[in-house]
């Protein structure tokens, strides 16, 4: 018998084996459904809801709220009405925006399982909207159909007949959203500020939320969109962005000036919660014609400038300015020009400055340090003029990659 030939004869036998096998099954089954039918099991129904008709599933972003103070929330419709079954209650959910994940006709009414909107900010790429994790949190139970009303979480929007200029000048007040937050079933931050401080950006919509709270949409000059921001002046300046060492360094006859930027690599390409850590630090050095350091600018990663002023080697006067550029804290005092001194606003959380001063024996001239709340950053000037940059954040600091945001 050839190779072929066995193996069809093989096959074969194979599939008559099968067919047996399959036979036998069916009468297992068949025997086995007859025995299960005459257990007489009935599919339990809750009486207080009666038998689903037909399911319909909901626009998870048209929001809902509670429309009275006697809504309750079920584990499931056969636990529907009953106090075992009951998970949350009006009280506990005062406040929160809901969209329908699916609609339930029954003989008794129509009912409604939840889901809770949720704002994951940084957490975006980590946790998509579709994930389990996100799922879990979001699922908010079952109501009554009429404990619920329609509701808008933006009660206007437009667009700008001609898009407004803006430029950064806190830059981790605030960050760019994919609608501003809470307004559909799932925000998240799309970018950071930080790699866009020194970025030409327009306005070209703007939305108002249900609390008042006014949000714009954000796109570059050259027109790539990146989404919706608060509109705080503490955070966006209204204007055509100006390099600040155009501003705040005036040379004079004869004077020069050398700019230096931190590296992305040297940043750590890292971002936090709370602070600028993936910022790139600026240092500009002006030089007079004996080509003697004169002053010095330096843009720490928080944004906010500092310049000192230089005669012979040694430090005769340093300004700390504000995040728009205006003088905050000037200081002549030749004691503090020889050591260190630390500009700090006690009643905010913003970063603080530490201008640190060397002996005219270092090879050091000056450090300007920034203390944020999750990490520090370092730009160190050298008599020579070289700078350099350095960003240090705790290992175990909770960060996520700048390449999710850019």
């Amino acid at each position: 018998m050839s190779k072929r030939m066995f193996l069809i004869l093989a096959v074969v036998t194979g599939i008559m084996s099968a067919g047996c096998s399959t036979s036998k099954q069916n009468n297992n089954v068949k025997a086995s459904s007859t025995t299960h039918s005459s257990s007489n099991v009935v599919e339990k129904i809750n009486p207080l809801v009666g038998k689903t008709l037909s399911t319909e599933k909901g626009n998870l972003d048209v929001a809902y709220r509670m429309a009275n103070k006697k809504v309750k929330f079920y584990r499931n419709l056969k636990e529907f009405g009953k106090k075992s079954g009951q998970i949350s209650e009006y009280e506990t959910e005062k406040g929160h925006t809901f969209g329908i994940a699916e609609k339930y006709t029954t003989e008794k009414g129509t009912y409604y399982r939840l889901a809770l909107y949720q704002s994951n900010g940084l957490n975006n790429s980590r946790y998509p909207s579709n994930s389990d994790f996100i799922k879990f949190w979001g699922d908010s139970g079952y109501v009554k159909a009429s404990d619920m009303k329609r509701f808008n979480p933006i009660t206007s929007e437009w667009t700008y007949q001609k898009k407004q200029p803006y430029y950064i000048a806190k830059p981790y007040g605030h960050r760019i959203w994919n609608r501003p937050s809470y307004t559909v079933h799932y925000t998240y931050i799309d970018h950071v500020l930080d790699r866009l401080t020194t970025t030409q950006l327009y306005a070209t919509k703007e939305a108002i939320k249900y609390n008042g709270s006014h949000y714009i949409y954000l796109e570059t000059a050259k027109g790539r969109k990146l989404g919706w921001i608060y509109k705080s002046p503490k955070v966006l300046v209204s204007g055509k962005y100006q390099n600040i060492s155009k501003r705040l360094l005036n040379l004079r006859n004869g004077e020069t000036k050398k700019s230096h930027i931190q590296s992305k690599k040297s940043t750590g390409n890292r971002v936090s919660r709370n602070g600028s850590a993936s910022l790139q630090q600026r240092a500009y050095i002006v030089r007079n014609k004996k080509y003697q350091i004169v002053r010095v600018l330096v843009i720490g990663n928080d944004n906010r400038p500092t310049k000192i002023m230089f005669k012979h080697g040694q430090s005769t006067q340093l300004i700390n300015y504000s995040y728009f550029g205006k003088p905050w804290k000037t200081i002549t005092n030749k004691k503090k020009l020889r050591t260190h001194y630390t500009a700090d606003n006690i009643y905010n959380n913003d970063a603080y400055t530490e201008t640190k001063f060397y002996s005219t024996k270092s090879k050091k001239l000056v450090q300007v340090m920034t203390v944020g709340i999750d990490a520090n950053a370092t730009t160190t000037i050298y008599r020579n003029g070289r700078v350099k940059f350095a960003t240090n954040m705790p290992k175990d600091l909770n960060t996520y990659p700048i390449s999710d945001f850019d």
